[in-house]
Formats: structure tokens, sequence, C-alpha cells
């Protein structure tokens, strides 16, 4: 499993969190997410590369930028 960390400047509350878990989830069942709200940082450790992560946020309505 590899460890990425990524922006979602969109990202504003407990159920956006949520959604973005989901959509990372459906993709790779086994992937370890974690959020910070306040710095609106994501931390996911998956089996799926960084990109596959990224298009699964994004097709669940939000942006993604790199630290």
């Amino acid at each position: 499993m590899t460890t990425f960390n990524l922006i979602i400047p969109d990202m504003a509350c407990g159920a956006c969190s949520e959604t973005i878990t989901q959509a990372i989830k459906a993709i790779d069942p086994s992937a370890e997410v974690n959020s910070d709200l306040s710095s609106k940082a994501l931390q996911v450790n998956a089996s799926v590369n960084e990109n596959s992560i990224t298009q699964a946020i994004v097709q669940a309505g939000y942006t993604v930028e790199k630290p």
C-alpha cells in the first residue's frame, strides 16, 4: 500500500469527508483514509495508484490539489 497526501479545498464538513471516503473505498475497500477538515488535508493509504484516487474524488464532486 502507498500513502498519498492531498488537499481537498472544498471539503467543508464531516459529510464531505464521509463522501470522499466512500468514493475511495468504492475502488479500494482496504484503503485507509484520514481527513483534517481544518487544513483540508486528506491522507490516503491505498493499494491503487494516486491517479485512481484523484479520479474517484473528482467524480464525487470535489477538487483535488497537491500539498
